[in-house]
């Protein structure tokens, strides 16, 4: 890959020309083992860019760039902190609503689904003011990513019940 690593670069693409890259990838966060899984590969990694993945695995974007590109030689930049991964905790009023449906991402991708076009679905059919939540072993940057560019109110956080886990509580406005 003669482009340089930036924020922006696909994840996919950049194994697909660069698959030692996964071994970096692996030793800067135990998130990144989950890219062995092809389903995952073929469906998160293809459409994640660099600063999505970087906000799974809760690094700072510019430290995973800098690894990536030093692993091939790139220049490296110094490292200014990443203000743009930071989200509020605070829940909105919304969530004082019960979710009406409730939907699992690894079930989703075991039938070969994807959980972005599920969850698109489930909010287009839906009532103004319904809440849709997303259940999933990580951080979906992609997905948030999506829902927000759609016009959906967003709000993720871990599982009450499982810290492993992400809920992504989405909703269509009014």
């Amino acid at each position: 890959m003669t482009d340089l690593v930036t924020g922006e670069t696909k994840v996919g693409a950049l194994l697909d020309l660069h698959p030692e890259l996964e071994a970096v990838l692996v030793d800067l966060s135990p998130e990144f083992r989950r890219l062995s899984n092809p389903i995952l590969r073929r469906t998160v990694a293809r459409v994640a860019t660099v600063a999505q993945a970087a906000r799974i695995a809760r690094l700072p974007v510019p430290r995973l760039v800098n690894a990536l590109r030093h692993a091939l030689g790139q220049p490296v930049t110094p490292e200014e902190g990443d203000a743009g991964a930071a989200a509020t905790n605070a829940e909105p009023d919304w969530l004082a609503t019960p979710p009406l449906t409730r939907l699992d991402a690894d079930e989703i991708l075991a039938r070969g689904g994807t959980p972005v076009a599920e969850l698109s679905a489930q909010l287009h059919a839906a009532t103004p003011g319904h809440v849709v939540v997303l259940v999933a072993p990580f951080y979906p940057a992609p997905l948030v990513d999506a829902m927000r560019e759609k016009g959906y109110d967003v709000h993720v956080r871990h599982a009450h019940d499982d810290p492993e886990r992400w809920e992504v509580f989405c909703r269509r406005g009014r």
